[in-house]
């Protein structure tokens, strides 16, 4: 990454300041946080922009913009997500990309601005924002990438890129489980939308990328699709909001949770469970942050297809993780065959005051050691 030796320096301070601290209570409470709280609010709000070297070249279609939404999985396979921006064509010329999941001095990539190397490698515009100020090398696999290294700056956050120039920029703070986030993944910070207004010549337009939390129940991200739409109301230019929503449709943080998600795993019907985790914005189980984006005036169907974004894990399933031992052992065997009809739709590309659409998912690119955990979605919308 670039080095920033005051960026650097802050965020080491921060960390070494809130470690000591076991719960989130603790660290509110406490008479330092009355100093650090203010800190963190500043560092949090930092945007970061990217400018680009060359002008990027004209786009493919004068009366249409085609948007890249992607999970990266923090930039861990760093070289195979930008290898597939450059060789894979459903990626190729790109006039936004809204990323989730992106780190800045995080081990797991290699200490990246990942960002910043992402916009360079594609000549795009871009901006920055972070969500939280990890303590740790993080969850999951990401010891292994980071082989060793410590965190410099340790921010993960989520960014814009563009073809055109970046003008105003916002960033939306949204309702978070700050407790789970902090106790338990001990991290400091709270999910947030970033609104950018992308200059295009012939008429400007916002881009919105977005992370909806994954720990808490479907009202608990409905919150937060609320505070994005309400944010937006008074804006009449077109608008694109895309994201991971993590709209898994279980309500998760209860404690009849784990036994209500394994139980639908394991007994749906086949077609009846591929229904629900692939069409998440409808029937009995259905996201009502669905309710919430239609009743603003924005689309998705014309942007998607029947493809899953993200393929369920064991190691990753908080359904699995969290039943008891003697349960989990004794279920282990149906869990595994379970978890391998758990085909998901995550990510969304939505539209308010466009024409018309079309969108896909890219497979190939998603996995265990591949580019990212999340498979990209593509969509094109049509002015």
């Amino acid at each position: 990454m670039a080095h920033d030796p005051v960026l650097l320096d802050e965020c080491r301070a921060l960390v070494r300041a809130v470690t000591p601290f076991a719960t989130i209570e603790d660290l509110h409470g406490s008479h330092a946080w009355r100093e650090l709280g203010p800190r963190f609010d500043a560092l949090l709000h930092a945007v970061r922009r990217y400018d680009v070297i060359d002008r990027p070249g004209a786009p493919r279609h004068s009366d249409r913009v085609r948007v890249v939404q992607w999970n990266i999985e923090h930039g861990n396979w760093y070289e195979q997500v930008e290898e597939a921006f450059r060789t894979r064509a459903e990626l190729a010329a790109p006039d936004v990309v809204t990323l989730d999941e992106v780190d800045l001095g995080c081990a797991r990539a290699g200490n990246r601005d990942v960002t910043g190397d992402l916009a360079r490698a594609l000549n795009l515009h871009a901006v920055w924002a972070p969500l939280f100020l990890e303590t740790t090398v993080g969850r999951d696999d990401d010891a292994v990438t980071a082989a060793g290294r410590e965190n410099e700056a340790g921010l993960f956050g989520i960014a814009v890129l563009s073809r055109w120039p970046i003008g105003e920029v916002r960033v939306l703070d949204l309702p978070s489980p700050q407790k789970l986030q902090f106790d338990l993944e001990r991290m400091v910070g709270r999910h947030c939308a970033l609104v950018a207004e992308i200059l295009r010549p012939e008429g400007a337009f916002v881009a919105v990328a977005a992370h909806l939390e994954v720990h808490r129940t479907r009202e608990h991200r409905a919150a937060q699709a609320r505070v994005i739409a309400d944010a937006l109301a008074h804006e009449r230019r077109p608008v694109v909001l895309a994201g991971d929503f993590n709209t898994h449709t279980f309500d998760r943080g209860l404690w009849h949770s784990a036994l209500h998600g394994a139980s639908a795993l394991m007994l749906m019907p086949g077609p009846a469970l591929k229904a629900r985790l692939l069409h998440p914005d409808r029937g009995f189980a259905h996201e009502p942050l669905f309710d919430v984006l239609r009743e603003a005036g924005f689309a998705w169907n014309d942007y998607r297809d029947e493809l899953p974004s993200l393929l369920l894990r064991e190691d990753r399933l908080e359904e699995a993780q969290a039943l008891p031992g003697p349960l989990r052992h004794v279920a282990r065997r149906v869990l595994e065959w379970a978890i391998h009809r758990g085909t998901l739709r995550l990510d969304w590309i939505c539209g308010r005051g466009w024409r018309s659409g079309r969108g896909h998912t890219v497979r190939g690119l998603d996995g265990p050691g591949k580019a990212s955990d999340h498979a990209p979605i593509v969509a094109e919308l049509a002015f």
